[in-house]
């Protein structure tokens, strides 16, 4: 695992142009109050956002806070290695806490092109998304939802789309997120992306993002596993890893669902058990 890296940030192009973003200071399009009954039991944040739980995504945001304050690197991809792991758990509770602080506003982007899952974890309906403007067939300001929940607007995935890895690579993505990082300097952006190892998709979204978090399923992801994925990861450095699913003897007095642990310098591999994934 790498360490992290100050970037110094280019101008914008100042012929890149998001139809449909110009008028839209804050973000606020369309209103989707969530309904709390209807959020995933895991979306600590917003379930019990006094548990133990929730305290680790707030030390987490924190962490992630101090790292990039001096630059202000506002865009962070959350990946894993393989599927079952938690990241879009993940991305959500660390999106929801981030929007919970006072002075920014978070945009969660769901650009899991293949297997969407944020819209379903807080119980929205999000026919259209990234992939429909990514597409050309909507503007950008027609699938935003501002959620209702802290400072937290959303971008779902959208209609399922035959060629994910052509629309993520494509120069209207690096387009979207070079508009959305420097027409917002005060706004953080969360891009979950599918695992490493399953697509290429996290590979080409990496170029585009100032950080990685990455997700791994403690006692259960192999250490092999961790360090393919991660060493295929050259465009981003990996700002921190993130054990998900902790289990009692690991965790000790720390919830046994969610902890956290950042890595200003992550040469050293994590270690988990070598046990098989069966997700």
């Amino acid at each position: 695992m790498r360490k992290s890296a100050r970037t110094s940030y280019l101008e914008p192009d100042n012929n890149v142009k998001i139809k449909g973003l110009a008028s839209l200071p804050e973000f606020q399009i369309r209103e989707i109050a969530i309904d709390s009954s209807q959020v995933d039991r895991h979306v600590v944040t917003i379930i019990d956002p006094l548990s133990a739980a929730s305290e680790q995504y707030r030390k987490l945001r924190a962490r992630i806070l101090a790292a990039t304050k001096q630059d202000f690197q506002n865009t962070i991809m959350v990946t894993s290695a393989d599927v079952g792991e938690g990241k879009s758990i993940t991305s959500i509770n660390f999106a929801v806490a981030l929007a919970q602080e006072i002075d920014h506003t978070v945009l969660l982007v769901d650009a899991d092109l293949r297997k969407p899952m944020i819209h379903k974890y807080l119980g929205i309906k999000a026919d259209r998304g990234l992939s429909d403007y990514l597409s050309g067939t909507v503007d950008i300001s027609d699938v935003l939802i501002h959620t209702g929940v802290g400072k937290l607007v959303l971008l779902p995935a959208g209609t399922p789309s035959m060629n994910p890895a052509e629309l993520l690579s494509s120069n209207r993505m690096n387009e979207l997120v070079q508009e959305l990082k420097y027409r917002y300097r005060d706004r953080y952006i969360i891009f979950d992306t599918s695992p490493v190892l399953v697509s290429a998709d996290a590979i080409s979204m990496s170029s585009y993002v100032d950080g990685v978090l990455f997700v791994v399923a403690a006692a259960k992801t192999p250490e092999r596993t961790v360090k393919k994925a991660i060493g295929l990861l050259q465009s981003a450095p990996v700002w921190g890893v993130v054990f998900n699913n902790v289990p009692d003897y690991l965790g000790k007095n720390l919830h046994p669902y969610y902890y956290y642990r950042y890595h200003q310098d992550t040469n050293q591999p994590t270690k988990t058990n070598n046990k098989d994934d069966k997700h």
